[in-house]
C-alpha cells in the first residue's frame, strides 16, 4: 500500500512540470505557448480521461488501463470504478492553465505536485496527530511550508501575506472537502484565491 502511495507521489511531483509549459512550450501554427500547452496537454488527457471513464463498460478500456496505472491504483478507484486521482489532476490542471494568467495557474498547480505530495508523505510517516478526517497536523505543516517555498522561490514578486493566506486557506478547504478528490480541489482553489486576493 506504502509503495502504491509513494508511486502516486512521484506520478505528482513528476507532473509539475507540465504548467511550466506555459513558460517554455515552443510556440508555433499560430499559437502561443500557453495555448500550445493546453492542446498538448488536452492532446494526451483525452484518450487517458476516455479510458478512465470506459474502463467501467468496455473490458479491453480496462485491462488497458490497468495495464497504464494499475501499479498505482486505490482500492476504490480499481473495484469501484471512481475516477482516478490522474484523471482529476489532468482536468484542474486544464481547466487552472486555460482559465487563470501564469502568475496563479502555475503555483496552483505545483501546491498540488509538491505540497500535497509533501503533506501525504510527511503525514503517513511522522504524522500522529490527526485535526480533521484524515489529515494530520504534520502533513498540513508540510503541505504549508512546501508551499510557501515555491512562492518565495518561484514567484517573490507576489504579496507574501496574500500567498500565506491562500496556502493556508487552500490547506484547510482541501481538508474540508474531502469528499472532493484533492487532485481536482487543490489547483482550482488555490488559484481562485490568487485571483481573488489579487496577490
Amino acid at each position: 500500500m506504502m509503495k502504491k502511495e509513494t508511486d502516486r507521489k512521484i506520478f505528482h511531483v513528476l507532473s509539475g512540470v507540465i504548467p511550466f509549459g506555459v513558460y517554455f512550450m515552443p510556440e508555433g501554427f499560430g499559437f502561443t505557448s500557453r495555448q500550445m500547452t493546453l492542446i498538448v496537454l488536452g492532446g494526451l488527457s483525452i484518450p487517458f480521461i476516455c479510458l478512465d471513464v470506459g474502463r467501467r463498460w468496455i473490458p479491453f478500456f480496462q485491462k488497458t488501463f490497468k495495464w497504464i496505472a494499475g501499479h498505482s491504483m486505490r482500492e476504490s478507484e480499481e473495484l469501484d470504478y471512481q475516477l482516478t486521482g490522474a484523471t482529476w489532476q489532468l482536468i484542474s490542471f486544464w481547466l487552472v492553465l486555460w482559465y487563470f494568467k501564469p502568475d496563479y495557474s502555475v503555483p496552483a498547480c505545483l501546491l498540488l505536485s509538491i505540497s500535497d505530495a509533501a503533506a501525504a508523505l510527511v503525514g503517513k510517516r511522522w504524522g500522529k496527530v490527526r485535526w480533521i478526517y484524515n489529515h494530520t497536523l504534520m502533513g498540513t505543516g508540510a503541505f504549508i511550508l512546501t508551499g510557501m517555498l515555491i512562492f518565495i522561490i518561484g514567484y517573490p514578486h507576489l504579496v507574501l501575506w496574500k500567498v500565506f493566506i491562500v496556502v493556508v486557506l487552500t490547506s484547510i478547504c482541501e481538508a474540508l472537502l474531502h469528499r472532493v478528490n484533492d487532485n481536482f480541489s487543490i489547483p482550482l482553489i488555490s488559484a481562485t484565491l490568487l485571483a481573488f486576493l489579487q496577490a
